[in-house]
């Protein structure tokens, strides 16, 4: 009973603790990471005109907070030749002609453009997400900025 109880307490607690992980966390250098109720997240990095989206679901074990990528994909549709899967431009998967992946291509955004900025674990400390390395090591570390070269940290902090 006792063992039943605290078991109980943990779940409870690890999960209230988890959904108090929602709203959005920016970083410096335009990234931002919006982690919803539904256990869904939306990446986005914009720097001047360029820009990026990510979107997929998350879950927290522990203080690790993991992110899994889903894609969204349009099916391309080409007179004679056989439909087939492209990058969606937008977050809702659509029927799309040649012009206009190609229109989606020259532009200056799109999904999974600098999906190298985001790793697929977050350590949780505070209210801040720090990036974790390929071995599970916290990455404290400092960059430079484009103009004034003052160095930043690499971490979120939670902005709602």
């Amino acid at each position: 009973m006792k063992l039943t109880t605290i078991s109980l307490l943990t779940i409870i607690s690890l999960s209230s603790w988890g959904q108090n992980l929602t709203g959005t966390y920016n970083a410096y250098y335009g990234h931002s990471l919006e982690l919803r109720p539904d256990s869904t997240f939306r990446y986005e990095w914009k720097f001047d005109l360029a820009s990026s989206w990510t979107t997929g679901q998350w879950r927290v074990s522990g203080k690790k907070l993991y992110l899994n990528i889903k894609n969204v994909y349009d099916t391309l549709t080409r007179e004679g030749k056989p439909d087939s899967l492209v990058l969606s431009s937008d977050e809702k998967s659509n029927r799309i002609k040649g012009e206009e992946l190609v229109v989606n291509l020259i532009s200056g955004g799109g999904q999974n453009r600098n999906v190298d900025r985001i790793t697929d674990r977050l350590s949780i400390k505070g209210k801040r997400l720090y990036l974790m390395s390929k071995t599970g090591q916290v990455l404290r570390t400092k960059e430079s900025g484009i103009w004034d070269r003052r160095k930043r940290p690499t971490y979120y902090f939670r902005v709602e």
